[in-house]
């Protein structure tokens, strides 16, 4: 595919797939970039899940695809990174590459609620840094340095590598709910029943808060609206990621 073609492809899917993420309703969003980057070989797992570039001299198809898409996602990355905002790509499957785009700040804030990091951590996340004892109470808290902001961006990078080993071993780790700002409840629902037994559905499942859930549902879904009308009448990227009250964000009022 044209490197050309490819750039509005890749930027087309992130409106149509992330738009609550663009405009910071949702702190972030996994979705799927259609196209053929692994050979679809049961027998190769290490191939369906490569996480990086293929190894130096390796120049097959499948490996020109690659590159070329991780150059893409390079780009955007580092424009969306001065709003607050990365996209990386997080695994490699037979259908598609499984593109994760977040805001740090947001995803920081949600996982590291305490019950949240707990999780986390018994997973291998590098979430605790340290206990600290007040009274009678132990509680679970992070480095000195993080405390006034949560996790900084490195320890936030931290996490999302881990996340990405998880895809390799797992089809879709069920964790990877927390780093979508799905409620904790319904992440530990949707793992304790399996996912049976749902109270509703939407853009996950529900097990908790219904009417909360609908709410949020229903934001993200005017969120999309908004976002796609406002890119099909001329705003960029960068224009639906800007931070509201900035110049693009005037020229989309």
């Amino acid at each position: 595919m044209d490197q050309a073609i490819l750039l509005q492809a890749f930027e087309t899917a992130m409106v149509r797939s992330c738009a609550p993420v663009l405009l910071r309703a949702k702190p972030a969003n996994l979705f799927t970039f259609r196209g053929n980057f692994v050979s679809d070989c049961p027998d190769c797992p290490e191939e369906r899940c490569r996480l990086f570039d293929a190894p130096a001299g390796e120049d097959d198809l499948f490996a020109s695809r690659r590159r070329a898409l991780l150059q893409v996602v390079s780009a955007f990355d580092g424009m969306l990174a001065s709003e607050g905002m990365r996209c990386r790509v997080i695994a490699w499957r037979p259908f598609g590459a499984l593109v994760y785009a977040y805001r740090p700040s947001l995803v920081a804030r949600h996982v590291s609620d305490s019950s949240i990091a707990r999780d986390l951590a018994r997973l291998g996340y590098p979430v605790f840094c340290e206990e600290r004892c007040e009274g009678e109470a132990t509680t679970v808290g992070f480095c000195s340095e993080l405390s006034d902001q949560g996790f900084a961006e490195d320890c936030m990078s931290l996490c999302i590598d881990h996340l990405a080993i998880r895809f390799c071993e797992h089809a879709v780790p069920h964790e990877v709910g927390y780093f979508l700002g799905y409620p904790a409840a319904d992440v530990r629902g949707f793992i304790e029943h399996e996912g049976r037994g749902f109270l509703c559905f939407g853009c996950w499942k529900v097990y908790g808060d219904v009417r909360g859930a609908q709410y949020r549902f229903a934001r993200y879904k005017r969120c999309t609206r908004r976002a796609r009308a406002l890119y099909e009448a001329g705003a960029s990227l960068l224009d639906l990621a800007c931070e509201p009250g900035s110049g693009r964000a005037a020229y989309m009022a």
